[in-house]
């Protein structure tokens, strides 16, 4: 005979089958106590009145990111973003526009302007480049905004007077 090796299941006789194959409502068992069905119902109990339905707090900074980003998209000029949103907090705009300034410097570099401006060839190429470039700023919504095409210059050498 061969001997076991250890963590092999042994062969099932039709007896334990039978015990196996039975109705869960048959056997009694902790899932269906009192005690249990008790400490599930107190730990939703718990979750329910510990999660808070509504947070009344100021908007931040995410949230004016966001309604800023969304009339920009709409088509809404930078005067027209800033008007509507002058009841905001001075500070809470800079960060807005700060973040706003990052994002289109990000999106340019991964658009490859820099490489794609000064390998172009023609002036077909450099539209093409510029293009591109105030497409995202005016996605941005910040069409008059200085602080970005100092950016530009600084970041990509690339003069925005010839927009």
């Amino acid at each position: 005979m061969r001997p076991r090796r250890p963590g092999l299941a042994r062969p099932v006789s039709p007896a334990g089958l039978a015990v196996l194959i039975q109705p869960f409502s048959q056997t009694e068992g902790f899932m269906r106590s009192t005690r249990f069905k008790g400490a599930v119902a107190l730990v939703l109990l718990v979750l329910l009145l510990t999660t808070p339905l509504a947070s009344a707090q100021a908007p931040s900074v995410v949230n004016v990111f966001s309604i800023w980003v969304r009339l920009s998209l709409r088509g809404n000029s930078q005067q027209e973003i800033e008007s509507q949103l002058s009841n905001m907090d001075p500070k809470t705009l800079a960060e807005v526009k700060s973040r706003l300034r990052q994002s289109v410097i990000s999106n340019l570099r991964i658009k490859r302007i820099g490489e794609r401006y000064e390998t172009s060839q023609d002036s077909d190429d450099r539209k093409a480049v510029l293009e591109s470039i105030q497409t995202e700023i005016r996605f941005a919504g910040l069409e008059n905004d200085e602080q970005l095409v100092l950016m530009i210059k600084d970041r990509f050498g690339i003069h925005m007077r010839q927009f």
